[in-house]
């Protein structure tokens, strides 16, 4: 496996890059991927430009695939060229895999520094902080977190997690206790089929948040042509909803003049949640290097389409079929599943 050149495309222009890796998808939970497909993957996000990187333990394997990739394109690309994101506190489906200890805080963060091959992380969430009891995260794991930072093991402490309203009620508790949250990561929250982190950006601003993550464009996978996985908690109203989508884009492609350009659900669907300035950072999945280029494409076009304030796309079957597409999916805008699920 090679590593082209740098192509020198500036979208770093705060303190993380405004579009982040999602390493989960190194896991093998959207399909299978090589140790050399994730090493390309990596190395054309810092190539692009993307230089945050969002793992977990809960990831499978995600954090030895990613350390190894980030070992091989050392040459390249020195620890101080990128910034690393983890979780901590959830290692399994269920709630009695979840810990969030002090003394688990510690091992959990040198576990994933000895897997990353680095001797800081960037940034450290509490993964999925509502399967647990709100005093474990506040009282318990936070406290911790702001410990190591305080040390200098980590640089910037937040949490991650489905509902807006339990992220929010813990940034508000380290607001009032004078100790805000760095990071708040939410994902599914704002795409297509759900804008309501748009609601929350204020509040949590209010609350003393700094940067806002805003995770999975394309909703953990339902937003494409392939379709979600199995395991996806999306009803079956709205699965029916995108895969009328789909369809409406596969009967175009079909029959579009060949000069006509080609378009793709995920590549709409990216278009328009990364058209979204109020949060700092979009962070999307991606296990391939084309699939980065293409993550990384959208985002470039979507700062001059500006698909959420009435912008347009030049082709105007291709404006209808976007306009078709938000249609379809403006009864889910405020659609949310349950988290945790029953069966945690």
């Amino acid at each position: 496996m090679t590593c082209s050149d740098p192509k020198h495309i500036s979208i770093n222009q705060k303190r993380f890059s405004p579009l982040a890796l999602g390493c989960g998808a190194f896991s093998g939970a959207y399909g299978p991927v090589s140790q050399d497909a994730v090493t390309g993957a990596v190395c054309e996000a810092l190539d692009s430009g993307v230089t945050l990187l969002d793992t977990s333990p809960y990831y499978n394997d995600s954090e030895i695939k990613l350390g190894k990739a980030l070992k091989a394109l050392e040459p390249k690309f020195p620890r101080s060229s990128y910034k690393i994101c983890t979780k901590l506190g959830r290692y399994g489906y269920h709630k009695a895999e979840f810990d969030y200890s002090a003394a688990r805080v510690v091992s959990s963060v040198q576990e994933s520094m000895r897997r990353l091959h680095t001797s800081y992380l960037d940034i450290v969430l509490c993964h999925d902080v509502e399967f647990v009891d709100l005093l474990q995260v506040v009282d318990v794991a936070l406290p911790q977190l702001f410990d190591l930072k305080e040390k200098g093991v980590i640089r910037y402490v937040g949490i991650s997690g489905y509902p807006l309203e339990v992220l929010l009620e813990i940034a508000q508790i380290q607001s009032k206790r004078g100790n805000p949250l760095d990071v708040c990561l939410s994902y599914c929250n704002l795409n297509l089929h759900c804008q309501l982190l748009e609601e929350y950006v204020p509040r949590l601003r209010a609350a003393g948040v700094n940067t806002i993550i805003a995770a999975s464009p394309l909703s953990m996978g339902l937003l494409s042509e392939e379709g979600p996985p199995d395991w996806h908690p999306a009803s079956p109203e709205l699965r029916q909803a995108v895969k009328k989508c789909a369809d409406l884009v596969h009967s175009y492609n079909v029959s579009r003049d060949r000069s006509s350009s080609k378009v793709s659900l995920a590549g709409v669907a990216e278009n328009y949640a990364f058209s979204y300035d109020s949060v700092d950072v979009h962070l999307v999945g991606a296990k391939t290097a084309s699939e980065v280029k293409d993550a990384v494409a959208a985002y470039l076009r979507s700062r001059t389409l500006k698909a959420i304030s009435a912008g347009s796309y030049p082709d105007p079957v291709v404006d209808r079929i976007y306009k078709q597409i938000v249609e379809n999916l403006r009864p889910f805008s405020c659609y949310t599943w349950a988290s945790p699920p029953s069966d945690a």
